[in-house]
């Protein structure tokens, strides 16, 4: 009787740690908040290691969304124009577009870049190549 019932706990006991060893790994996910203060839509698309995202962002509105932490190539179209560069999404990150015609810095508070198309350096955009740490 104590046999079997040392038997039964140790087969308890083995498929127990097989089953918590066979949990899916958690994914860590960068947040992205897009601030649209423009009066037009902002859509922006990114293309990285097996991803893909196209998000878009209505007038004077903002959204966030999560994405797989990488570096993305990214296209984006704003006030009329597109331009495409880099996105560096290792980290959360906050982009605010100004309205349509204003001049902005790009450089913004830690993790957030104020986007304004027109005064992009050539016709690249390479967002968050400060280091902000």
């Amino acid at each position: 009787m104590k046999k079997s019932v040392l038997l039964i706990l140790l087969l308890v006991l083995i498929i127990a740690t097989l089953i918590s060893s066979a949990a899916p790994p958690q994914i860590i996910k960068s947040r992205l908040e897009i601030r649209n203060k423009s009066q037009q839509r902002v859509m922006i698309s990114l293309q990285g290691a097996g991803r893909f995202y196209y998000l878009v962002v209505d007038p004077v509105q903002e959204k966030i969304f999560t994405v797989a932490p990488q570096i993305y190539s990214h296209t984006t179209w704003a006030c009329g124009r597109s331009t495409s560069g880099t996105l560096n999404m290792n980290d959360n990150v906050r982009l605010v577009f100004t309205r349509c015609g204003d001049i902005a810095a790009n450089k913004g508070a830690p993790t957030q870049e104020k986007i304004h198309i027109y005064d992009s350096p050539g016709e690249t955009v390479h967002w968050r190549y400060f280091n902000y740490r």
